[in-house]
């Protein structure tokens, strides 16, 4: 509306003419502030996804240690397992060529 046009209306008209603005600018400023706020969502929203990334990082780190652990724990238990029935072995071998020996001189004295 031109300034000609303005002067022209009475002040019932301005003052109508005043509450339609006034109604627009303020739907404006709310939509404003909702978008704002959607903003304000979306950025919170993509900063918990990046601490939460961060998080999987620790964690997969973690469990990588702890796998890392677990596989020379296991290791080492196999090694000792292997000791200890090579031992095993070396005594069963020694007590039966004792036993064998021992009746080998028992049926030499008979």
């Amino acid at each position: 509306m031109t300034e000609k046009e303005l002067k022209k209306l009475s002040r019932l008209q301005l003052f109508e003419l005043l509450i339609i603005e006034t109604e627009e600018n303020e739907k404006l400023r709310s939509s404003l502030a909702e978008k704002k706020a959607n903003r304000a969502i979306e950025t919170y929203r993509i900063a918990d996804l990046g601490s939460v990334a961060e998080a999987a990082l620790q964690i997969s780190g973690v469990l990588n240690a702890a796998q890392m652990t677990a596989d020379i724990y296991l290791s080492s238990a196999k090694k000792r397992a292997k000791n200890i029935i090579k031992r095993a072995n070396e005594k069963a071998d020694a007590i039966i060529r004792d036993a064998k020996e021992k009746a080998k001189a028992e049926g030499n004295r008979k």
